[in-house]
């Protein structure tokens, strides 16, 4: 087998192996293989073989990956994790809630939580609420319309 069908059957390897694995970092190789593939086609000795390789595995990993990142992940939705979860969340007043800073409690899903109402004023017992935000472990809530 030729320097130039090795460095192709690299470069398939690899972009296989990509397929199985998550982050674009193998894709990257595969393209810097198949240039090194197109050097030895050309005639190049290995040292300029392996100096494309290297040369070409740094800019795609610094051009393609990033756009391809954003390519595929431009979908995803961020998931929201920890107390941040229950912004935008129905919750009930278990506690009525006063100015600050005495508040109240809310039940938002299956957790009791400190909370003040957004702008000021007072929310009666059993009352619907949204979270607006969380301000440490306070919930910030207006009334449910």
């Amino acid at each position: 087998m030729s320097t130039e069908q090795t460095w192709f059957v690299v470069a398939i390897v690899l972009f296989i192996l990509e397929i199985i694995t998550p982050g674009f970092v193998l894709a990257n190789l595969g393209v810097a293989a198949l240039a090194s593939a197109l050097a030895a086609y050309v005639g190049a000795s290995m040292t300029i073989q392996v100096i494309v390789f290297g040369v070409v595995c740094i800019i795609s990993y610094v051009t393609l990956r990033p756009l391809m990142n954003t390519y595929i992940y431009r979908n995803r939705a961020r998931a929201r994790t920890g107390a941040d979860a229950v912004v935008g969340q129905l919750g009930i007043v278990t506690d009525t809630i006063h100015e600050a800073p005495i508040g109240g409690r809310v039940q938002v899903g299956g957790d009791n939580w400190h909370a003040l109402a957004d702008g000021g004023g007072v929310i009666a017992m059993a009352s619907k609420v949204d979270v607006v935000r969380v301000d440490s472990t306070t919930l910030i809530v207006r009334e449910h319309r």
